[in-house]
Order: C-alpha cells, then structure tokens, then sequence
C-alpha cells in the first residue's frame, strides 16, 4: 500500500476533505523543507530537530552560502537518513535578495529528486515580504 500524507500547504478540496499525495517526490520535499525550515531547538519535545538556515539571514552572503550548505548535509546525516544526499547548490540573486538552495537527493525507491529552497534576507529597512522556504 501506498504511503499517503497530507499536502502542504494544508488545503481543503471541493468537497470539504483535507487534500493528500501519494506522490513520493511531494511527500520528501514536504519534509526536506520541514527539517531545513526548522529553527533548531524550535520544537520543545524535539529541540535536536531542524537546522541553523532559519537564522543565516543576518550573515554575509559568503558565511550565509557555507552555512546553508553544511548544515543542508549535516540535516541529510542526522534527520532524513533514508534519503541518499547528492549535491547542494546556492546561488544569491541581488535583485530580489534571496539565496536559493537547489537539494538533489534519492528518494528511498531510488528516484533522484531535486528541491528548491529560497531564503530571504532582511536589508536595511527593507522587510522580506515574501518567504519561500
């Protein structure tokens, strides 16, 4: 049987049912986002859950990229060990001044998928409006 899991972001169909997948690629990047969009020691009962990204946005751009790319490897490691950890890649866009952050891992069926992760950074009075992680 199939797993199925909960679409995020969390939504109702038509007829008033709570929307799922049974796509393996969504249900991964569902939780590949999770762990990375995590603050670690956000949660109370599990505070070794989740990663440092949340908080790189007061870094530079260098510290920021290093950052984002060993804490990526070390959540692969440590929280999603049933996936295979391929490549990480960040690239910064000036204009709109978020870092994007392309995961390509292996699905536990073997299918290599890739997930895009973008962290906005916070510059000067400017607020971020729109977050994509």
């Amino acid at each position: 049987m199939a797993e199925l899991a909960l679409t995020i972001p969390f939504s109702i169909d038509p007829y008033g049912n709570v929307t799922t997948t049974t796509d393996q690629s969504k249900i991964w990047a569902d939780r590949v986002r999770f762990v990375i969009g995590t603050n670690l020691r956000e949660r109370i009962l599990d505070p070794e859950f989740g990663t440092l990204v949340p908080s790189v946005f007061m870094e530079t751009a260098d510290v920021a990229n290093t950052t984002l790319e060993s804490e990526v490897e070390q959540a692969f490691q440590s929280q999603l060990e049933l996936l295979e950890f391929n490549s990480v890649d960040t690239s910064y866009d000036e204009y709109t001044n978020t870092t994007n952050v392309s995961i390509v891992y292996g699905l536990p069926n073997g299918e290599i998928t890739n997930t895009v992760v973008a962290v906005s950074f916070i510059s000067g009075n400017n607020i971020s409006v729109e977050e994509n992680i």
